[in-house]
């Protein structure tokens, strides 16, 4: 073998080695830290990371959840009032509700959106509640910015 073809060989074999931990680098992901506080009973954390398959979502609350039925309620990530991404029916899914928190749940919502676009939005939990005989809306338990993991 010529000396440039080594040196190639050997820049290249170099290069091969020093970039592989890059391509196995830590997985992208981002919190979501709820504080009870008047007006939002939530108390609780997400974790999201990227997936080949989508975000995958991990969390727990203490407490703030009125009702046991999971149907009841919205997780969404909003840009002001513009939904980026909803979780809700992943949520429903897989939310046990007892003594007015959720049990340890996580899935993963298939999506294009990366952690990137909803960094530094705001996650939202709603419940459905009846406001007078048979008139139901859904109102906000729980708000707080989404940040880098």
């Amino acid at each position: 073998m010529s000396k440039p073809l080594r040196i190639f060989v050997t820049l290249l074999a170099c290069a091969a080695l020093t970039t592989s931990p890059a391509l196995a680098a830590e997985p992208v992901t981002a919190t979501a830290d709820f504080q009870e506080a008047l007006f939002n009973p939530v108390d609780g954390t997400l974790d999201f990371e990227e997936t080949a398959d989508g975000i995958k979502v991990t969390g727990t609350f203490q407490k703030g959840f009125a009702s046991d039925k999971p149907a009841d309620y919205q997780l969404l990530v909003l840009d002001n009032s513009t939904v980026i991404l909803d979780f809700s029916k992943d949520f429903q899914e897989v939310a046990e509700i007892e003594a007015a928190g959720v049990a340890e749940f996580e899935f993963t919502t298939k999506t294009k959106q990366k952690i990137a676009d909803i960094r530094n939005e705001d996650v939202v939990v709603r419940q459905l509640v009846d406001v007078a005989a048979g008139i139901k809306v859904q109102a906000e338990i729980g708000r707080t910015k989404i940040i880098k993991g």
